[in-house]
């Protein structure tokens, strides 16, 4: 009888594993629209008006969508500035983020793909 649940768990264990695997590469190519993540840095402080301060790696574009390494969405990029080898990114927080839970931790870009035939060649 106990070689029945053990086998019985071994196959639990498989389906599982096989279960989290295809849905890992399945998300893959659920949203062919969006590219990659991309690491755009720290968050090191909030303004007084409740936006995030991110010391950025490169500058994003405007109004892209920042992530968690976890994938939640953070927000929105709402202003860059500083200098151009070292920027500062403003992030719009979603409402219902404790921004204090987000501060010190690392941040990812997710920028959508220009929908469009692109650069034109004469």
């Amino acid at each position: 009888m106990p070689l029945d649940g053990c086998s019985n768990l071994k196959y639990l264990e498989k389906s599982i594993i096989y279960k989290v695997v295809y849905r890992a590469l399945s998300t893959k190519y659920k949203y062919s629209s969006v590219s990659a993540l991309q690491l755009l840095g720290v968050v090191q402080d909030i303004s007084h008006d409740g936006r995030l301060i991110v010391k950025a790696r490169f500058a994003p574009n405007p109004r892209a969508i920042v992530r968690d390494n976890l994938k939640g969405e953070v927000g929105r990029i709402s202003k860059v500035f500083g200098p151009v080898r070292s920027p500062y990114v403003a992030i719009e927080p979603r409402k219902e983020l404790k921004t204090l839970a987000v501060l010190g931790k690392e941040v990812y870009v997710q920028q959508e793909r220009e929908n469009g035939k692109g650069k034109r060649r004469d």
